[in-house]
C-alpha cells in the first residue's frame, strides 16, 4: 500500500511571526546604523577640515601668496550650519580695511575675489555637525609639549566671539600660520590656535584640529 505525504505549508500564525521578527530585526538594524552615522559624520568633517588646512598651507608654498582658511561658525549653509572658504590672497591685502574684498565685510553667502585673488575652495559643515561645544576640548584642557601654550578651551580659540563670528587662519608662503578676527594686524598669538567642531547628539564627542604658528603643522584630537 502505498502512502502520499502532503507537506505541509506555513500557517497564517507563522507567517505573522516570521513578519514580525523581519520587523523587530530591522528596526534594531535602523536604529544602530542612526547611531553611527553622526559619529561618521564628525570624523569625516574633521578629516575634510584638516585636509583643507593642510592644502592650504601647500598652495601658499607652491604660490607664494598668502592664502586664508576662513571660517564662518554662525552661517546656515542651507543643510545645516557654518561654512569655510579657502581663499588665496593675491593683492596681499586682504585684511585691510580699504580693500575692495576685505575680511571684515566679506560674505561667505557670495564668496567673491578681487584681481589676482582666488577663491580655492568652500566646504559647508554637514547637517548635525557644528564649532563647539564652546569650552573646545574643556575649560581646564592643556595640551602637551610640544603643543602645549596653545590654547584649546574655546570653540575656536581665533574666531570672534561676539557679533557675525568670524576667524582665519593664513598660511605665508614659508608655511607658517598667523590668526586674524578681523581686519588690521594679525593676533598676538605665540604658539597657534585650535578649532573644535563636534555633534550635538553624541553628547562630548568632538574632534580638535590644532595649527602651530611656527610650522603651519596640523594635529587632529579625539575628543570622547
Amino acid at each position: 500500500m502505498r502512502h502520499h505525504h502532503r507537506s505541509r505549508g506555513f500557517t497564517l500564525v507563522e507567517l505573522a511571526f516570521v513578519v514580525a521578527i523581519v520587523a523587530a530585526l530591522g528596526a534594531l538594524a535602523y536604529a544602530s546604523v542612526g547611531r553611527l552615522r553622526p559619529r561618521a559624520e564628525l570624523a569625516s568633517s574633521a578629516a575634510e577640515l584638516q585636509s583643507l588646512l593642510h592644502g592650504a598651507r601647500q598652495q601658499a608654498l607652491a604660490t607664494g601668496h598668502p592664502v586664508a582658511v576662513l571660517f564662518f561658525p554662525d552661517f546656515a549653509n542651507g543643510d545645516g550650519q557654518g561654512r569655510v572658504i579657502v581663499y588665496e590672497d593675491g593683492q596681499y591685502d586682504f585684511f585691510t580695511a580699504g580693500a575692495a574684498v576685505n575680511f571684515d565685510a566679506y560674505d561667505p553667502a557670495t564668496p567673491a575675489h578681487a584681481g589676482p585673488s582666488e577663491v580655492v575652495a568652500t566646504f559647508d559643515l554637514p547637517r548635525g555637525i557644528r564649532l563647539g561645544p564652546l569650552d573646545g576640548m574643556g575649560s581646564s584642557a592643556v595640551l602637551t609639549a610640544p603643543w602645549d601654550g596653545i590654547d584649546v578651551t574655546q570653540a575656536c580659540s581665533f574666531c570672534t566671539t561676539t557679533g557675525a563670528r568670524r576667524g582665519a587662519v593664513v598660511f605665508d608662503p614659508r608655511g607658517r600660520a598667523s590668526f586674524y578676527s578681523q581686519n588690521g594686524p594679525r593676533m598676538a598669538v605665540q604658539k597657534g590656535g585650535s578649532v573644535t567642531i563636534h555633534a550635538p547628539e553624541l553628547g562630548s564627542a568632538s574632534r580638535t584640529l590644532v595649527i602651530t604658528s611656527s610650522t603651519g603643522a596640523v594635529r587632529a584630537y579625539i575628543n570622547g
